[in-house]
């Protein structure tokens, strides 16, 4: 068995713990008999005549690529975790923390540049916190995110993914980020802060309101959202 197979059957294993997201919320396409009652009134025609033209190769084929996702999430837990700690003893050892410092960490760096200058040791400190508290979501129940910075670590995390992806020719599907996407995020506002041409958009009053942005200065990404609470660590 080569090293990619084996890692496949690893990945397959660990998976099995990560119960805060559905197999079908993975990309599992479920035969219509097993769907529950809602979850079949809420199918269109359109949705109907889809998931009854599904083969069972398919079919089949989609719950490898669910399960294998749900291994690569809790690898990739695992590893952005330990590379924040690594990021965060590198800095440690720095008087000043520069953009160059930060180009060089390994999950700092994938945070908006333009703020590359104020990702210091506390601010590590908070990244760390928050995202172990989103990978945590992972195992006890997924949930809304909480703050800008939980929805840049989850950014992070499918990062992660795709370099386990690619490291380990791991056969995911193909839209695989879209979908997670589209269940685990309720907008892709943060976006905005990695967008060149948006820079400054977090000072402009009258833009927020008008796209009903919440607020996205570097010092409000610990800022809990609506209904939502962060560990104390990071107020």
């Amino acid at each position: 068995m080569t090293g990619e197979e084996n890692y496949v059957e690893h990945a397959l294993q660990v998976g099995a713990g990560l119960r805060g997201l559905t197999l079908e919320q993975l990309g599992f396409e479920p035969r219509l008999e097993d769907l529950t009652e809602d979850q079949r009134c809420r199918l269109d025609a359109d949705d109907l005549e889809w998931a009854g033209s599904i083969t069972p190769e398919r079919r089949d084929r989609s719950l490898f690529q669910a399960k294998l996702l749900a291994g690569a999430l809790w690898e990739a837990s695992a590893v952005l975790i330990d590379q924040l700690f690594e990021d965060l003893n590198g800095l440690r050892d720095l008087a000043r923390v520069d953009r160059h410092d930060i180009a060089n960490t390994f999950v700092l760096s994938g945070l908006p540049p333009r703020h590359a200058d104020k990702y210091d040791v506390r601010f590590a400190q908070q990244f760390l916190v928050i995202a172990a508290d989103m990978t945590a979501a992972l195992t006890r129940g997924w949930t809304p995110l909480s703050c800008v910075a939980q929805e840049l670590a989850l950014r992070c995390l499918f990062d992660q993914v795709e370099v386990i992806q690619d490291l380990y020719c791991l056969d995911l599907a193909e839209d695989w980020r879209g979908l997670l996407e589209q269940h685990m995020l309720e907008d892709t506002d943060s976006e905005m802060l990695y967008q060149n041409a948006m820079d400054g958009f977090e000072s402009d009053i009258e833009l927020n309101m008008q796209l009903g942005l919440a607020p996205m200065k570097i010092q409000d990404w610990f800022e809990p959202f609506n209904d939502a609470s962060v560990p104390p660590y990071v107020l």
